[in-house]
């Protein structure tokens, strides 16, 4: 096994799973999303699960994620949330991908491909309800409607929007939106096959109104709530461990520098321990002198810049090369938490689990 790895608990991500499933109304589908591979939890892993736990279908940021789901055997509707563009069209065709189209789409393009492959595609048409990011307005609606009548192979199989605050404590912003939602839905040829969908992480626990006949739960799947000052919870479970090893133990003297810059000196004699990883694996400079590791059940201090590959932790004088650094996760009585970390690097779970993109994976069931 690789000395520096990220293990990823199945068990929990089954229990998230299974909660959010039963927090919800059984007429509510639920979809994974799985984008940025599943938040760096796996996203093959982690659908394999969904889809056992009652789940419908996938999401995803761009074609190409979708198209690794198709190749990889899943058959299940996969959505597609960001806009694609005449390059992207042919491979979402192909494999059968449920693409957003909103009025700055080039639909001759997604037809014509769509027709030569003598395929009708189905398509999700989101709105811009305030996020102001992708999206027709809910005014605009009927003309684009309208203009997809010119598109025979392109179907309209439902829409989304996104709430931009519903992870707030004040919900007025959020219900909002979920007004502007309603005014383009009204426009709609809505029946029982219609999807919409406008619950995210917050709105799954916080806003039933936002629930529709599909739900879109994404950081909440990996363990994190979507934010603190929520009043609602759900006992959700981490299932990410970031794990290394001590590769180095020396003694710093009193008045040494220790890093890039001698950031820190020490104010007397101490034990310092290096831990083979760094920036260039996800793990945040901005926690230098600040972050916290866990050797032998106890916190340890980062001391120091964080460098590319590796990083000083100050020890006790107990702790020797081989030793199990935890970056991420418990160890004996003591947990460091993906919200811990987020809050010292003064970001959010989401960049924190994206970013551990060079550290191995490892699947385990505890």
């Amino acid at each position: 096994m690789s000395v520096s790895y990220m293990e990823i608990n199945l068990n929990a991500l089954r229990h998230n799973l299974r909660v959010i499933r039963q927090h919800l109304p059984k007429e509510v589908n639920c979809l994974a999303v799985v984008k940025a591979n599943a938040y760096g939890h796996g996203a093959k892993e982690t659908l394999r699960i969904a889809l056992e736990e009652g789940y419908t279908s996938a999401a995803v940021a761009r074609v190409e994620e979708g198209a690794e789901l198709r190749d990889a055997g899943f058959t299940c509707p996969i959505y597609v949330l960001g806009l694609p563009l005449p390059e992207d069209m042919p491979i979402g065709v192909n494999k059968d991908l449920i693409m957003p189209v909103d009025d700055t789409v080039d639909l001759d393009s997604l037809e014509a491909i769509a027709a030569v492959s003598k395929k009708t595609i189905e398509v999700m048409l989101p709105i811009d309800t305030g996020m102001n990011r992708i999206g027709t307005h809910p005014e605009d609606v009927p003309a684009l409607l309208e203009k997809l009548k010119n598109y025979p192979h392109i179907h309209a199989h439902g829409t989304f929007t996104h709430m931009a605050t519903a992870d707030h404590k004040e919900k007025d912003a959020a219900l909002k939106q979920l007004d502007r939602f309603d005014e383009a839905i009204s426009h709609m040829p809505v029946d029982e096959n219609f999807v919409i969908s406008s619950a995210n992480s917050a709105g799954v626990i916080d806003i039933p109104r936002s629930w529709h006949n599909l739900a879109r739960p994404g950081i909440i799947l990996y363990g994190p709530q979507p934010s603190d000052v929520m009043t609602n919870k759900l006992d959700l479970q981490y299932a990410m461990s970031v794990i290394s090893h001590v590769t180095h133990v020396q003694t710093l003297h009193k008045g040494e520098a220790i890093g890039y810059g001698g950031t820190y000196v020490a104010k007397e004699d101490m034990k310092t321990a290096t831990v083979p990883i760094g920036y260039a694996d996800g793990y945040h400079r901005s926690l230098s002198n600040k972050g916290v590791v866990l050797i032998n059940g106890k916190r340890c201090p980062i001391v120091g810049r964080i460098c590319m590959d590796q990083f000083m932790v100050a020890v006790d004088d107990d702790v020797v090369p081989g030793d199990e650094v935890v970056l991420m996760g418990k160890q004996d009585d003591e947990e460091i938490t993906v919200d811990e970390i987020a809050t010292t690097a003064e970001t959010i779970p989401h960049e924190i689990f994206c970013d551990l993109k060079r550290i191995p994976r490892v699947f385990v069931e505890k």
